[in-house]
């Protein structure tokens, strides 16, 4: 493995342990002692620039040219499902109600 590829694989670990916000004491030492090196301090500089580029990308609204478009039968459907969900219902009450003609003797409720 090449120096500045070794470097870069130590720096996203370290920025990974840093990220993840307690470090322990030992860890820190091991950290600084890793960082006095010019080689891991400048690959740990281009981890970090690496991280606020992809934090702008994330950040950014990607522009939407075409507005979104509902298909005529996603909204039957939504509707269908929506009048069955109210007759259901309805249904329900009228049986709670306590209608004696709906019940039948399979009933689990004594009327």
């Amino acid at each position: 493995m090449h120096l500045n590829e070794y470097a870069r694989e130590h720096a996203a670990e370290w920025f990974a342990r840093r990220r993840r916000g307690v470090m322990t004491l030992q860890e820190r030492a091991d950290y600084e002692a890793w960082l006095r090196v010019a080689a891991n301090s400048a690959a740990m500089d281009e981890m970090q620039r690496l991280w606020q580029v992809m934090e702008g990308l994330e950040s950014s609204p990607v522009p939407d040219s075409t507005p979104a478009k509902v298909h005529p039968v996603k909204v039957w459907r939504s509707a269908l499902v929506a009048i069955l969900c109210v007759a259901g219902l309805g249904v329900g009450m009228i049986s709670y109600a306590g209608h004696s003609d709906f019940w039948t003797r399979l009933d689990w409720v004594e009327r």
